[in-house]
């Protein structure tokens, strides 16, 4: 098959939804597909580059941080797109790109199959002063995406949910957890030694997006209340909040140490000479870095959330906590029985493995594709 996607956020941006993509793209282009992808350049220059047209674009950062807009609907790189007539077109944000697959779409009759990624009503801080307002403009937008498009992918049953919330058919909604790259396992000891680490020391790692929905004031409140010894706690990422993060951190007792944004052929390091992942997010829909924690061998503990059904399962691969009194307790019984914990770990490098890897997602989406198309043909 001829495959187009379409996403306002490309690599090297780095976040979920970019490594989703990224991760599809290899599959299927291993599979013998001819995969192309169209996105925005950061720049007023359009180009293209191993399959990718960059479409030129100006920065929207007062929308949300290090967005950029675009209304081009005519350019050599649309034009050439429109040429190579892809049999399917898969997007992957509902702005610039969506409306350039739509044009895409309606010159060449290539259904679109769309992946929601994004709970927006969670970011409504972002631009717009009333969250209920905020809501309603979201609910209206995602009905109007929902019309335009052939099928929709969403994450988690937590997105399938809000969708339906909003009126959207659910006939037209598929569940597909977003697959991620397992990878091979390290000696935790060595990795330690590497990034300047004791052994005896227990490390707490948050590892993902700096950014003020992801409620990483919570995580550092907690740690600077927990009488753990020989702990650290590890921020791992980039984002718009580092700062304020940094200067939140001033207010703690107990050190925390922010490594920043780290190459991702090394971020596997991270997750495997930690003890546990945590997080307190509420703000996620497939929680890429969950499934990655998991397949690095290393138990969750994150605030609960409904985008965690079927993901961490208490006193199995981690833990769900609801307080600071949860998560004291579950840190505790983590780190009480040496045994159970490495058993945990083992149970979650397989769970992940069985669940979440990239294969299993390449082949759902291949199958939503096959049937819109036989769909399409009647």
């Amino acid at each position: 098959m001829k495959i187009l996607i379409t996403s306002d956020w490309y690599y090297p941006i780095v976040n979920g939804v970019v490594r989703s993509i990224l991760n599809l793209k290899q599959y299927l282009i291993d599979q013998g597909h001819d995969v192309r992808v169209l996105t925005l350049s950061h720049s007023i220059k359009s180009y293209k580059e191993d399959g990718v047209y960059y479409i030129r674009s100006l920065g929207a950062g007062k929308v949300y941080p290090d967005a950029r807009m675009s209304g081009i609907l005519r350019s050599k790189e649309i034009l050439e797109l429109i040429d190579w007539k892809p049999d399917i077109i898969h997007s992957q944000c509902e702005f610039s790109t969506f409306i350039m697959a739509k044009k895409i779409s309606k010159k060449t009759k290539a259904p679109i199959v769309h992946t929601y990624h994004t709970v927006y009503e969670d970011y409504t801080h972002y631009f717009s002063p009333s969250k209920k307002v905020g809501k309603k403009l979201i609910a209206t937008l995602s009905r109007a995406v929902a019309k335009k498009v052939d099928k929709m992918i969403v994450p988690s049953i937590k997105t399938k949910n809000i969708l339906l919330s909003y009126d959207i058919d659910e006939a037209k909604i598929s569940v597909i957890p977003t697959g991620i790259e397992i990878s091979k396992l390290s000696d935790k000891k060595t990795l330690r030694e590497k990034y300047g680490y004791k052994d005896c020391e227990k490390i707490l790692l948050y590892l993902g997006r700096l950014a003020e929905e992801k409620n990483i004031e919570e995580l550092m409140d907690f740690y600077q209340k927990i009488s753990l010894k020989d702990s650290r706690f590890l921020i791992v990422g980039g984002g718009p909040y580092l700062d304020k993060l940094k200067k939140y951190a001033k207010k703690i007792d107990k050190k925390i140490d922010f490594i920043g944004q780290v190459d991702p052929a090394i971020v596997k390091d991270y997750y495997q000479l930690a003890d546990v992942f945590v997080s307190a997010s509420k703000s996620e829909t497939q929680g890429l870095t969950y499934y990655e924690a998991l397949s690095n061998g290393r138990l969750a503990l994150c605030r609960k959330d409904s985008c965690l059904e079927g993901v961490i399962i208490n006193n199995f691969n981690g833990y769900q906590y609801r307080d600071l009194d949860d998560f004291i307790e579950f840190l505790t019984i983590i780190f009480k029985d040496q045994d159970n914990k490495a058993l945990m770990e083992e149970n979650a490098r397989r769970y992940a493995l069985e669940n979440f890897s990239i294969e299993s997602f390449g082949k759902k989406c291949e199958k939503e594709y096959l049937k819109v198309l036989k769909k399409q043909g009647g």
